[in-house]
């Protein structure tokens, strides 16, 4: 039983991914979303959420370079979980509130239409910043600084990413 679990999971990442591709901090994950939460809490990671579909030109540009560029996974894989849901996916999702809606009942209760969209939470579940489209990997980075340094907490990210692009030797 627990062989044929694994081997789906790992048949339908295989589809999520182009094969050539490692991304160190994307979860491995059966969907439920709040021990998922758990999980980065217990390890003081936070949890995002990727929404793509498959022949996405944008989600696969963010694996073949943003997720690539060695800072960035260095970072990431530090400091985040990264969990990916397929918009028109029909596998059980279990909410961070415990209730259970297929892949496509989630992105559309998160206004998700097209991709890929970067769905960050806090520690609690509750959404810090929904992002929208391709982020180069400076920008990716200084999200990623932005979410895990707090200063989402008092300035907005717009702000933040403008004035340490300034700063910060790529």
């Amino acid at each position: 039983m627990v062989k044929a679990v694994v081997g789906l999971l790992v048949a339908v990442l295989s589809f999520a991914l182009p094969p050539d591709i490692e991304i160190p901090f994307m979860k491995l994950s059966f969907l439920n979303l709040k021990e998922d939460l758990e999980e980065a809490n217990e390890e003081g990671k936070y949890l995002f959420i990727m929404f793509h579909q498959e022949g996405c030109p944008f989600c696969d540009k963010m694996y073949r370079v943003t997720f690539q560029e060695q800072r960035v996974k260095e970072f990431y894989t530090k400091n985040f979980y990264m969990v990916l849901i397929d918009i028109k996916g029909a596998n059980p999702v279990v909410d961070f509130d415990g209730r259970e809606m297929t892949e496509k009942e989630f992105a559309h209760k998160h206004r998700v239409r097209a991709t890929p969209v970067f769905l960050f939470v806090d520690k609690d579940g509750k959404t810090i910043v929904k992002l929208v489209g391709y982020f180069p990997p400076k920008d990716w980075f200084l999200i990623g600084r932005w979410i895990v340094e707090g200063h989402y907490k008092k300035v907005s990210l717009y702000r933040f990413v403008r004035e340490e692009r300034k700063r910060i030797r790529w």
